[in-house]
């Protein structure tokens, strides 16, 4: 049987997260991809409501256990801006025995604010200005010794064909 694996997808709203969490499943098409966001919104709750995000997180991330010892891969789309955060999930995927990745997407702040404008939705006036330039510099991007505790780091220049 193959070694499952956790890919964790991180990045600020409106950097890439969602586009390279289903590039990775076009590739690897046995994962299963765990998105906060998706689950959220079909549950009729606010993105921009932290508490009950804040609550399901932790029950997404024992589902995500739960399917890595069941040899099943799982893309992580989790709001992981902290390393303290990535480091607890990578952990979990260890004591499963599954490989990690870490993958991280960035782009300047005039584009993440862009492509959340572009997006449009209920949430994008709060997201571009409470979120992404009133918080934005609290996200803690991946250092090189993070990136060494992974299997693999795939950052924003990275290209997704390998």
């Amino acid at each position: 049987m193959t070694t499952p694996r956790l890919y964790l997808v991180c990045g600020l709203p409106g950097a890439g997260k969602t586009t390279r969490s289903r590039a990775i499943a076009a590739r690897d098409t046995r994962a299963i991809r765990l998105c906060t966001d998706d689950w959220l919104e079909a549950l009729g709750i606010s993105l921009v409501d932290y508490p009950p995000r804040f609550r399901f997180e932790p029950h997404l991330l024992q589902h995500a256990e739960q399917l890595l010892r069941a040899g099943v891969s799982v893309i992580a789309e989790f709001a992981t801006w902290s390393r303290s955060e990535r480091d607890a999930i990578r952990a979990v995927a260890r004591r499963s025995g599954a490989a990690v990745e870490l993958h991280f997407v960035d782009a300047a702040t005039d584009v993440l604010a862009r492509r959340i404008r572009e997006r449009g939705g209920p949430h994008a006036e709060v997201l571009e200005r409470d979120i992404l330039l009133k918080l934005g510099h609290r996200f803690e991007r991946p250092t090189a010794d993070e990136a060494a505790t992974y299997d693999r780091y795939l950052g924003p220049q990275d290209s997704q064909s390998e």
